[in-house]
């Protein structure tokens, strides 16, 4: 039995996107990308860099950490929701309210933190996940000139020590909140 031209058409234009997507990928280097670039030039005294406490006003919100705590559980309120204390990890949760500024309505994202640890800039970009109101950001979408305040929760190493900043999701390399020193 023949394959249809319909059939073919739609598998060569599956393989052949697959193959783009392939090479796009091997092309990248991670290793040197924007990402992982030395972030050891922080200051504090850029324009763009805010402390705990200040408005960090970035394309479509204004981003207020309001506090940030270092723990070694999670208690959400939910036990089924909690995150249980784990040998070697410790919780970083960043109280923070975005107020969209934009127009229409926009999502914000959780973004990364930065911990400069023996002189050397880590990147923690993926936030624990709690399916809990209050705690993390879930897709959320914000109309314009509405707020949301939520906590977000990172797990990094106990070890870890050193100067923290955190750069929300789709604000610029240059916009950061300065944490401060973790100990």
């Amino acid at each position: 039995m023949e394959k249809s031209i319909y059939l073919e058409r739609v598998e060569n234009w599956y393989y052949n996107s697959n193959s783009l997507i392939v090479l796009a990928q091997l092309g990248e280097d991670t290793k040197n990308s924007s990402s992982t670039t030395d972030h050891s030039s922080f200051n504090l005294d850029e324009k763009n860099v805010v402390r705990v406490g200040d408005v960090l006003r970035t394309d479509y919100f204004e981003i207020k950490v309001n506090k940030v705590g270092l723990t070694n559980a999670v208690n959400t309120g939910n036990m089924f929701a909690d995150l249980k204390p784990e040998r070697d990890h410790l919780y970083l949760i960043i109280n923070v309210t975005f107020k969209n500024i934009d127009t229409e309505s926009r999502m914000p994202m959780d973004g990364s933190v930065w911990i400069n640890y023996n002189g050397k800039n880590y990147q923690f970009d993926k936030s624990e996940t709690i399916l809990v109101d209050g705690w993390g950001l879930k897709f959320d979408q914000l109309n314009p000139l509405t707020t949301k305040t939520t906590n977000l929760v990172y797990k990094i190493p106990a070890e870890i020590k050193g100067e923290a900043y955190w750069q929300p999701g789709r604000s610029r390399r240059d916009q950061k909140v300065y944490l401060g020193n973790l100990k």
